[in-house]
């Protein structure tokens, strides 16, 4: 749930304050967006808290009684006193057990409740605004930092709501009964116990900041090297290739050198601040206790008081330690809420604009009109990029390596926005159109053929969540795949493992291949989709591909010459800018760039056949 979703009063004083408030506690203010829909199972923790904490507090005062009033009494008789003593204990004991239990079970079932689903809001919102945003996001952003965004820094988040929110308002109530009792039994010792007050929030101020500072270093690296953790394991067979297991193992062990060694900065300061935190809280009976013993001394006090004030020093004094601990699970929280807001506060690049419309009734036409595009903004890509292409045409891009090739077809679906010039589907900017609808009647089957963790049946919806079974199958069926699926056990229900790593290359393929021919779509894009097959599995997929092609319009991407041979037109790029088009003999007849490309595949020109 986003706090800009959340109603009422609560929700415009969160998103007001959040951001227009200039200071540390501005991501605080809007988390509690998240919190505020569970105001009432915190209320009723913090109330379970309050009576945890307060029942205790009675066992002082039943024992200041039951020493000056009972057992040194004089007038009472032994019978007078057992009656007292076990009337006493026998309530203070059916109190633990009819009222502590109960609300100690409710403060921690509520606090629990509160924090896990504020988090779970918090987490569903983070991950979605991640599915939202540009290409551009995941070029700068790697995807083993991303994660720990969405689990660890949500985790230290989590203790905000489950410790810091319950346990502050409980703690605050504590001391106020505390300091109250103390005060009826004698002023000045109240006092001389509260005097190291000022000195704990002195430390308190000075630590938080610096926790919070190493914490925020120690997530950025733990992110760090959670990236370059995952690219190794997922290139796990690259590594072993090249003996390179010795070279990566150095570089684990200093990247994790690196975190420890800000993990145990981290540590100092939070070890520093129990130190002084624990001494303050040692000290301080200690000067109570001497101070209350003169006093009785001097006759001024009684022993029963000492001992009740004695024994309210923990309970006193224990809010505080406890504040001491708040203040590093705050200064965690904040660290991690600052990272994963950085997420939430940065803006998809490409989104629906205000007054798009839905893309109906598409035919496939599509134009490129003086399209120039660079991806920083500095070094061009793109120049000038002028073509058109009717519905149901087959359009091949061949060039060599950076040359504009991957970025035209990314412009399509507008996975990028152009720089100047417009890109038009059946004559509407694709700017001018609503982003679903747009990449609604787009299909792309990639030379790395993606697939996710699940079924296969559940890979080839992927392509329309909405299909019947029937629909699957003929989708497999069309793909060349229907076969080998059922020869697997389990076969629709047989699980594909992480990036589909049971299946052989080919088989992936053609995956990817059910998953287009399910979607239908009327514009189609190929990235030489049987690069690095073998020989059988290549015209498998030529034949579904042809299959799958017709009637779409269609934009393959060809490293290897000899499969656009059959391409209604063939644009030739360099450098950003189609130098030649044609189809493949009008261009080897030109004797240009296209021809210097077969040339260097095939040692020589290819004659057309007869």
């Amino acid at each position: 749930m986003d706090p800009a979703a959340t109603p009422g009063w609560f929700r415009a004083i969160a998103i007001h304050v959040g951001h227009g408030l200039a200071g540390k506690h501005k991501n605080f203010i809007r988390f509690l967006g998240y919190v505020r829909p569970y105001t009432r199972y915190l209320i009723l923790a913090i109330l379970g808290g309050v009576v945890k904490f307060t029942v205790p507090l009675l066992v002082p005062q039943v024992t200041r009684h039951l020493l000056d009033d009972v057992f040194l009494s004089e007038t009472m008789t032994a019978t007078q006193k057992y009656r007292e003593l076990f009337f006493y204990a026998g309530g203070m004991i059916a109190v633990f057990i009819f009222v502590y239990a109960p609300f100690t079970y409710l403060r921690h079932l509520y606090a629990d409740k509160a924090s896990h689903r504020a988090v779970f809001n918090l987490r569903c919102d983070l991950y979605h605004r991640i599915l939202r945003m540009s290409a551009s996001f995941f070029q700068r952003n790697k995807s083993g930092a991303i994660l720990t965004r969405l689990i660890s820094d949500i985790q230290l988040a989590q203790n905000l709501v489950g410790t810091a929110l319950t346990n502050t308002w409980m703690d605050a109530a504590a001391l106020l009964v505390v300091v109250s009792l103390l005060l009826r039994i004698d002023v000045l010792t109240t006092l001389v116990a509260l005097s190291t007050f000022p000195l704990y929030l002195l430390f308190f101020r000075r630590f938080r900041d610096e926790i919070r500072t190493t914490t925020r270093q120690v997530q950025d690296e733990l992110s760090a090297m959670s990236s370059s953790a995952q690219e190794r394991i997922s290139g796990s067979v690259v590594v072993r290739a090249f003996n390179q297991e010795r070279s990566e193992r150095r570089r684990f062990v200093t990247d994790s050198e690196k975190l420890f060694t800000t993990n145990m900065r981290r540590v100092f300061i939070q070890s520093l601040n129990q130190a002084v935190t624990g001494t303050l809280m040692g000290v301080a009976p200690l000067i109570v206790v001497c101070f209350g013993g003169y006093r009785v001394i001097a006759g001024t006090m009684s022993v029963g008081d000492l001992i009740a004030v004695t024994m309210y020093l923990s309970p006193l004094y224990l809010p505080l330690q406890r504040f001491s601990e708040l203040n590093v699970v705050y200064a965690n929280a904040m660290a991690a809420l600052d990272r994963i807001y950085e997420i939430m506060d940065e803006k998809p690049e490409i989104v629906s604009a205000p007054g798009a419309v839905e893309l109906d009734n598409v035919r496939g036409a599509v134009e490129f009109d003086r399209v120039n595009f660079s991806y920083d903004g500095t070094c061009p890509v793109l120049h000038e990029v002028t073509f058109q292409v009717s519905p149901g045409e087959k359009v091949a891009l061949v060039g060599p390596s950076g040359s504009g090739k991957t970025t035209i077809v990314s412009l399509i679906p507008r996975f990028y926005d152009v720089n100047a010039g417009s890109v038009r589907i059946d004559g509407q900017d694709v700017r001018d159109v609503k982003v679903k609808s747009l990449r609604r009647h787009i299909a792309m089957v990639l030379q790395d053929p993606i697939l996710f963790s699940g079924t296969i049946r559940e890979n080839i919806l992927y392509g329309d969540p909405t299909a019947t079974d029937a629909d699957v199958v003929e989708a497999s069926k069309a793909a060349n795949a229907y076969e080998f699926i059922l020869s697997l056990p389990g076969g629709f229900d047989a699980e594909v493992g992480e990036r589909g790593t049971s299946l052989s290359g080919g088989q992936r393929q053609r995956i990817t291949i059910a998953r287009a021919f399910l979607k239908d779509p009327k514009i189609l894009i190929l990235d030489e989709a049987t690069a690095a097959l073998d020989t059988e599995s290549e015209q498998l997929i030529q034949s579904a591909m042809s299959r799958l092609i017709a009637g779409r319009t269609t934009f393959t991407i060809a490293h290897r010459l000899s499969t656009v041979v059959n391409a209604d037109r063939i644009f030739v790029l360099s450098n950003g800018s189609i130098v030649e088009s044609g189809t493949h003999y009008e261009l080897l007849a030109q004797a240009g760039l296209y021809r210097d490309l077969h040339e260097k595949q095939f040692a020589s020109p290819t004659s057309r056949p007869s």
